[in-house]
């Protein structure tokens, strides 16, 4: 009989062994990377691509064997961490991502806190002594669970957290004290209403099998297809499951969740680009929904950390040799990083990136022209704008360039309005549920949501010009209007957003463009072999 521990790859302080990307996936892969370079990742473990094949083969039914695999990854993780998955003392919570052999950002299903029961919420209270930490963290992974895994209506839980929020008279949810939010981990459990639900809250290893099969099925989902054929990876055959300890960024006010680019990856400028937020779990960063502090606040109130950060940054850019887009979580002063992968880029930051790379020597001449091969390098332009007409309002600047295009506000309006003249699609907060309308689109601009959230990340990917966190902007979906500054503006109005400065203008603005030829002009010696 085959060896069962052949279909896990491992990764963790400790493991030297290297795992294959196209059957583990881009994520394990690099997390095996990072922990063999001494780089601080938490213990997991990845299932193949194989299982998420064998499953749609089988007409949705779970191989035999996923149970024992989950249960031997499992048990890897609990003498790493000493900590026990349901136990009573000391309970082990991971989370449970996909990790497909491409870069998928955000399209596929991620479920975190998974091991939490009544029995190891009482654990862990009385393992931390920080009931606040853990009622925050029961609540979101009711949430995410219920959502994820049942289809419960997102509404069921916004709303009451929501009019928490409004009673206690506080910013957000990082304000509100352990009775408020045990308060509202009680209304959570009433959503869970039939018997079979209700079980799972009581059982870790059918919430470890749950959440598997719904990262397995989210391979499937409407926009996971979309992204797919939108990026031409039409090729990819599904993704492997990701297992990893958790570490909480929301314990403390030492505590946070980020993402950092180690070059700005929308002009190639050589800095690093830090998202972050205090008080939070990663999703929270790259949801879309929420605002991030930048790299200023984080170096001025953890400076450690901070260095800590760049240095693993320069340390991973320089051993992969490209621009890496990394995910990180600091627990009580501590750094962990959970993901760091190539990324993604606008072309003109694709240009630039390429030439540095060469230039430090990090890359050959070939391997800069083989990373342009897809890029129009002819077309390649700076845009800037030139007019003495005050913006409506300005956001955070997320993808390079200026757009100019009718208002859409929905994917569904923009995709209809793309047929008949360029379109800006313009929401409260984007979600990768979004990528059709942005695919159609020229421009994307958001009332909030971070410079790296994913549907941020997918507009840069394709080209977009992209403005973040306007907050001036305002949104009544039900008359086809918003508010801009002190404007009204309608459904098909015609807008401009500067990618670079962040501004929004009413109507058409003047545009200067120029040739990034200095660049463009090194290219072309490569390409030219020496005589």
């Amino acid at each position: 009989m085959s060896d069962p521990l052949a279909r896990l790859a491992l990764f963790g302080p400790g493991q030297q062994n290297a795992v294959p990307a196209a059957e583990f996936g881009n994520k394990a892969a690099g997390l095996a990377e990072m922990a063999a370079l001494g780089v601080p990742v938490p213990p997991g473990f990845a299932l193949p691509v194989g299982i998420c094949q064998e499953y749609f083969k089988n007409i949705e039914v779970l191989g035999e064997d996923v149970p024992h695999l989950l249960q031997l990854g499992i048990g890897y993780i609990e003498r790493a961490t000493g900590t026990t998955f349901g136990g009573a003392r000391r309970p082990l919570l991971v989370s449970v991502r996909s990790g497909a052999p491409v870069s998928m950002p955000g399209i596929m299903d991620t479920i975190l806190n998974v091991g939490l029961t009544p029995s190891t919420v009482r654990g862990l209270l009385a393992y931390t002594g920080n009931p606040r930490f853990v009622y925050d963290t029961y609540r979101r992974f009711l949430e995410n669970y219920g959502t994820s895994i049942f289809a419960h209506a997102p509404s069921r839980y916004s709303t009451p957290l929501r009019e928490m929020i409004k009673k206690e008279r506080v910013a957000d949810e990082r304000e509100l004290d352990h009775m408020s939010l045990r308060t509202l981990c009680t209304m959570y459990e009433q959503v869970y209403a039939s018997p079979d639900q209700r079980e799972c809250l009581n059982d870790v290893h059918r919430q470890l099998v749950q959440c598997t099969v719904g990262v397995i099925r989210s391979w499937a989902s409407p926009r996971a297809k979309v992204f797919r054929s939108s990026s031409l990876v039409q090729a990819a055959t599904g993704t492997a499951v990701t297992v990893q300890a958790m570490v909480f960024g929301n314990m403390g006010a030492s505590s946070g969740a980020g993402v950092a680019f180690t070059r700005n990856p929308w002009n190639g400028s050589r800095e690093m680009l830090i998202d972050f937020r205090f008080g939070a779990q990663g999703e929270d960063v790259v949801s879309g929904d929420r605002e991030a502090t930048t790299q200023a606040e984080i170096e001025n109130v953890m400076p450690a950390v901070y260095r800590d950060l760049l240095q693993i940054g320069t340390r991973l850019e320089t051993h992969f040799r490209d621009l890496q887009d990394l995910e990180f979580t600091v627990q009580e002063g501590r750094l962990y990083l959970l993901q760091s992968r190539a990324g993604k880029r606008a072309p003109l930051a694709a240009l630039q990136v390429a030439v540095d790379l060469c230039e430090e020597g990090l890359i050959t001449h070939r391997e800069a022209l083989e990373r342009l091969r897809t890029i129009d390098l002819a077309s390649l332009e700076i845009q800037t704008v030139q007019t003495d007409e005050p913006p409506l309002a300005a956001g955070i600047s997320a993808s390079g360039g200026v757009a100019q295009g009718t208002i859409a506000l929905s994917s569904v309006r923009a995709e209809k309005d793309a047929d008949h003249g360029p379109v800006i699609l313009v929401r409260e907060t984007a979600s990768p549920d979004d990528i059709a309308g942005i695919d159609r689109s020229v421009g994307l601009l958001t009332a909030c949501g971070t410079r790296t959230s994913h549907a941020a990340v997918v507009a840069r990917q394709l080209g977009k010009v992209c403005v973040v966190n306007c907050t001036a902007l305002s949104i009544d979906p039900s008359r086809h209007r918003c508010t801009i500054g002190t404007v009204t503006l309608r459904e098909g109005d015609l807008i401009s957003i500067d990618g670079t400065t962040g501004a929004v203008y009413r109507g058409r603005v003047k545009v200067l463009s120029k040739r990034p030829d200095e660049l463009i002009t090194k290219i072309r010696q490569w390409e030219t072999p020496a005589s």
